[in-house]
């Protein structure tokens, strides 16, 4: 007889489509129905699915990938991240290693969906890190401060023409955090069928049917959210899309696009000619177009060749790419054409701010998610043996020249420190993403103890 735990969450599995999942597993979060369509909306617009584009009689721009790609981009951009301090500290930074190579292409996708999940986890003697995208777990339970701290991961195999799956559930107790694993398996997609041993699969066959981590009063797992605000269901604790206020200028720009496209194509030229003058009462093979039978005896030929009104559509295609990147927070001439409508200086510096408001605020969140992944790592490092001990200390550096020439800026500081006006140490602090004790230690702005206590010019 199947535990209760698994009918609850095959239920949410199977139908995807109960008002709240929170409500059926007795959980608190709160998971609407609205919010589940908004977010499988977010997923189909961001693979170039929207429903919009089913039968082919609408083409798609794309847009929704191409802004998330550049706002990661620039988030990303020239970013320093690394973590000082121990041999311990040393041993964390070697792990972050492929996290820093990942970043900018998972945190695209966080930025196109509205969230990512971190979740770092053992593997003989080194800390790997699993990006989970948010169709790939079902948020559970929130805490107090309406952080997620309960979820089930799925993880999915075809093999033998049959379906496996795997629920991976955290959830918190007064001991600790419990991790349970489950095994499935179907003749359907996006069925979970019946449960199985995972011993019966054997990239699962190691893992533990039920795990209790004593005393870890903080979940396993980051939920990375974006700082979008959710008009869709404010006090949801996921994330939504840069695009989720951008969804009908999205649509339409689709169609304006496709308009274009079709004036183009339905403007070629064409013969419309009687095929009884021909030779041999057959049309030319040539184009697909270029000649169309004519059997109305009235003329030899005619010619089609209409003037373009591509002009007049540009621009209002252009016009919604500039509404679309006002409701993304982007500057003017992200994906619009900037020379088809001049700006003056204030406009230009408006727009920048607003590009540059939006990607710090993504910075942020991201370097909040990075300082939990960094302390779930350290947590793992406690159960490998031999592990150095010590504490560490995360130095992040993050590019602004969206708004400020870097180049010209550090010109300037360097002339205002051979002025006096500066101190060396703030140059450091500045660019070199150091801390204020550190960069003064180094430039010999503060005593050496060392050298008995005198300051190292």
């Amino acid at each position: 007889m199947e535990s209760e735990w698994v009918k609850r969450i095959q239920k949410i599995a199977n139908e995807q489509k109960m008002p709240e999942a929170g409500r059926i597993l007795g959980e608190r979060i709160r998971w609407t129905e609205k919010m589940r369509e908004a977010a499988r909306l977010w997923k189909r617009v961001y693979e170039n699915d929207a429903p919009w584009l089913e039968g082919g009689r609408v083409k798609g721009m794309n847009l929704l990938p191409v802004i998330s790609g550049e706002v990661a981009r620039l988030a990303v951009l020239e970013m320093g991240w690394r973590v000082e301090g121990s041999d311990r500290a040393a041993f964390l930074n070697r792990q972050i290693g492929p996290v820093r190579h990942r970043l900018r292409r998972y945190l695209e996708y966080a930025v196109g969906k509205g969230g990512l999940v971190l979740k770092p986890y053992l593997v003989q003697e080194e800390i790997q890190v699993e990006m989970v995208q948010p169709d790939g777990f079902i948020p559970l339970e929130t805490g107090p401060d309406g952080q997620i701290i309960g979820a089930v991961f799925t993880e999915s195999l075809w093999r033998d023409k049959r379906f496996f799956t795997r629920l991976e559930e955290h959830r918190m107790t007064d001991k600790g955090v419990l991790v349970l694993n489950r095994a499935f398996v179907s003749n359907t997609a996006g069925l979970l069928g019946e449960e199985i041993s995972l011993g019966d699969i054997g990239e699962w066959a190691q893992l533990e049917p039920a795990v209790l981590l004593p005393g870890r009063k903080r979940p396993l797992f980051i939920y990375l959210k974006m700082p979008f605000g959710n008009t869709i269901e404010p006090e949801c604790p996921l994330g939504v899309s840069i695009g989720a206020g951008a969804m009908e200028l999205l649509e339409e720009a689709d169609r304006q696009y496709s308009r274009l496209l079709w004036e183009f194509e339905g403007g070629e030229l064409a013969i419309d000619a009687d095929s009884t003058y021909l030779n041999g009462g057959r049309m030319p093979q040539t184009t697909r177009r270029l000649f169309r039978s004519l059997n109305t005896g009235a003329d030899f030929y005619h010619v089609y060749n209409p003037a373009f009104r591509d002009e007049s559509l540009r621009a209002g295609l252009n016009e919604l790419l500039r509404r679309i990147e006002f409701a993304c927070g982007l500057s003017y001439g992200i994906i619009s054409d900037p020379g088809q409508r001049e700006m003056t200086a204030t406009e230009i510096i408006s727009a920048k701010q607003r590009l540059f408001s939006t990607v710090r605020e993504v910075q942020e969140a991201l370097g909040q998610a990075l300082d939990q992944l960094l302390e779930v790592m350290d947590y793992w490092v406690g159960f490998l043996p031999g592990t150095p001990a010590g504490g560490y200390q995360a130095y992040y550096q993050w590019d602004d020249s969206i708004v400020t020439d870097t180049a010209a800026e550090k010109s300037q500081f360097l002339q205002e420190i051979s002025a006096g006006v500066r101190k060396p140490w703030e140059f450091r602090v500045r660019f070199l993403g150091e801390t204020e004790e550190r960069a003064k230690a180094i430039c010999g702005a503060v005593p050496n103890l060392e050298e008995g206590g005198q300051s190292v010019q």
